[in-house]
């Protein structure tokens, strides 16, 4: 498994096993979420605009009114598309929900072991309408959390419409790249250069190029891009420190041009991302 990406911030659910966000990117080609992967269903149904994902598979669009699907231990991440993107994530432990029933243990149980996948972009009426369901069900303070509860069964139901058995296959051929990733996630904000990673690892660079966008869905000089921009909005909307400093911590000698990455990415300055996602750390 790569570890290296898994998400260790820990989901809190309520007492209806789920977790719901919504999210809004007005940016293209913001980043919406790195790359992970977590031990938890996530859906992710569009509402406006597109989300690119990529993944193991390469990169694919998840248009308005479609879901992506990321099964357990499944790698991706996305950005906004050209219209910035609204949508609406559902997060659950299908484990929570395989309980003793032949039913539960014949097509649940399979997918908490990794044997069984789903297709990765589904457009389907039936599954628009069981996401509008939950979204009204949670939004409902004197809902019964069982109403929650039995719509997820659905949309599991649903899902096992558009399974795919040999997922867990990608994720065994991927395993010999973990330390790789992990080599460069954890030294993002150095001089790094796809001729000497792959060197250090003893692959062909041009295989290892081909190989690394395979698995990220993005070049190797992208993905170094994308994790330097995440860190410099969690820097900047977190600390109070200073645009230098976290332009260094970011991997960015030249203040400068750190300012004309981070405009080139999300469309303002540094300073002004600061003050429109929080202004209290400026007062």
């Amino acid at each position: 498994m790569l570890d290296a990406y898994k998400e260790l911030t820990p989901v809190i659910y309520g007492e209806n096993a789920v977790k719901h966000l919504y999210s809004e990117r007005r940016t293209p080609g913001e980043l919406c979420f790195a790359m992970h992967w977590h031990d938890r269903m996530e859906l992710l149904y569009v509402l406006r605009g597109s989300l690119e994902l990529h993944g193991q598979e390469g990169k694919y669009t998840v248009h308005a009114g479609q879901t992506a699907v990321s099964a357990p231990r499944q790698m991706h991440g996305g950005f906004a598309g050209p219209d910035g993107v609204a949508y609406h994530t559902f997060m659950f432990d299908v484990e929570k929900f395989c309980n003793a029933t032949f039913a539960a243990q014949k097509y649940l149980l399979p997918v908490c072991e990794n044997k069984v996948g789903f297709q990765r972009v589904i457009d389907d009426d039936s599954m628009r309408m069981a996401e509008e369901r939950l979204i009204a069900s949670l939004e409902d303070r004197e809902r019964n959390p069982l109403s929650d509860i039995g719509i997820i069964y659905e949309l599991l139901g649903i899902l096992y419409g558009f399974r795919e058995e040999n997922m867990h296959v990608l994720l065994r051929q991927n395993q010999a790249f973990s330390e790789i990733l992990k080599y460069v996630n954890e030294r993002f904000a150095r001089k790094l250069s796809p001729k000497e990673v792959s060197a250090r690892f003893g692959y062909n660079e041009t295989y290892f190029c081909r190989r690394f966008k395979k698995i990220t869905g993005l070049t190797f000089t992208g993905y170094l891009l994308a994790l330097r921009m995440e860190s410099a909005q969690k820097l900047l909307t977190e600390t109070r420190e200073d645009i230098s400093i976290i332009a260094w911590k970011c991997g960015y000698a030249d203040v400068s041009y750190f300012s004309h990455c981070f405009k080139r990415q999300f469309g303002m300055s540094p300073m002004r991302f600061r003050k429109e996602k929080n202004p209290a750390f400026l007062q």
